[in-house]
C-alpha cells in the first residue's frame, strides 16, 4: 500500500505536469482570440473584448493546409502500414540462429538509421528525388517520410507479430493453408491493435512533419500545416494571433484522431516498449 506522504507527492506531481501543460495551451486559445492591437497593447492580458477576426482571416490557409496535411497523412500512413506490417512478421519469423542472426543485424540497422537527424538526410534526398524526377513535388515529400517511418513502424509492429502463437500457424498447415493465407487470415487479424496503433502514430507523425516538408516542396505552393504554421514568424515581426488561431484549427483533425485511438493507443505503446 502506498503511503500518504507517497500519495500527496503523486498528487503533487501530477498537478504540476497538468499545469504545465494547460496554461501553454490556454494561453494559445485566449490569444486566438484576440485582435493584432490587443495582442500588442497587452499580450499577457486575460481581460479582452474576445473576437472571430482572426479566425476569419486564416480560415482559407488554414483549410488549404489542413486539406494538404490530410493527403500527406493519409498516403504516408496506409503506404507504411502495407510495407511494415509484412516486413515485422518477416522479422519475427521463429527461423534457425543464421536467419536470428541476419534479422539482427537488420534489426540493428534499423534503429541505427532511427538515429540519424533528419536535417541530415535532406541533402541526399536532394539528388535521389532528382534523379528520380519527383524532387519539389507531393509524391517525392511523400515518399520521404515513409522513409524516415517505416523503420519505426517496423521495430513497433515486431512484438505484435511474435506474439501471434506458433499452434495457429501449425493448426493452419494442418488445414492446407499456405504462406500468404496464413499471414492473410491469422497474422493481419491478430496484429489488428497494433496496426492500428502504428497507423495513428504515423499519421501524427506524418502531420506535424516539418523539415520535408519547407524543404522538399517549391515556394508558392500549399504547405501543410507544419510549413504554415513556420510561415507566421518572419525576420521582422511575428503574426502571434494568426498564428495562435492556426495553431488551434489544424490541431482539431489530431484530436479527433487522439480521441478515437487513446486506448489503443496507449496500450500498444506500452506493449512496444516491454516487448
Amino acid at each position: 500500500m502506498i503511503a500518504a506522504p507517497t500519495r500527496a507527492l503523486f498528487a503533487v506531481v501530477k498537478v504540476l505536469l497538468a499545469l504545465a501543460y494547460v496554461v501553454p495551451l490556454a494561453w494559445i486559445l485566449v490569444t486566438s482570440f484576440k485582435s493584432t492591437t490587443q495582442v500588442l497593447q497587452d499580450p499577457n492580458g486575460i481581460v479582452f473584448a474576445p473576437t472571430l477576426d482572426t479566425y476569419r482571416e486564416v480560415i482559407g490557409e488554414g483549410a488549404a493546409a489542413i486539406v494538404t496535411s490530410l493527403q500527406i497523412g493519409v498516403v504516408v500512413t496506409v503506404v507504411v502500414v502495407a510495407l511494415a506490417v509484412p516486413a515485422a512478421f518477416a522479422a519475427a519469423a521463429r527461423l534457425g540462429a543464421g536467419a536470428a542472426r541476419v534479422i539482427a543485424v537488420a534489426l540493428a540497422g534499423l534503429l541505427v538509421l532511427q538515429m540519424i537527424p533528419q536535417p541530415m538526410t535532406v541533402i541526399p534526398l536532394f539528388s535521389v528525388l532528382a534523379q528520380w524526377g519527383i524532387l519539389n513535388t507531393l509524391p517525392g515529400l511523400i515518399l520521404a517520410d515513409v522513409a524516415v517511418m517505416l523503420p519505426f513502424a517496423i521495430m513497433l509492429l515486431r512484438p505484435y507479430a511474435q506474439d501471434v502463437p506458433r499452434a495457429l500457424y501449425e493448426a493452419a498447415v494442418i488445414d492446407g493453408a499456405g504462406p500468404w493465407r496464413s499471414f492473410r487470415s491469422i497474422t493481419v487479424p491478430m496484429m489488428r491493435n497494433g496496426v492500428f496503433t502504428v497507423a495513428s502514430v504515423v499519421f501524427i507523425n506524418a502531420w506535424g512533419e516539418f523539415v520535408y516538408a519547407i524543404n522538399l516542396l517549391p515556394p508558392g505552393v500549399v504547405l501543410p500545416v507544419s510549413g504554415l504554421l513556420a510561415a507566421q514568424n518572419t525576420t521582422y515581426a511575428a503574426n502571434w494571433n494568426g498564428l495562435m488561431a492556426l495553431a488551434v484549427l489544424t490541431s482539431l483533425p489530431l484530436v479527433v484522431v487522439f480521441a478515437i485511438s487513446q486506448k489503443r493507443l496507449i496500450g500498444g505503446l506500452s506493449l512496444g516498449a516491454v516487448k
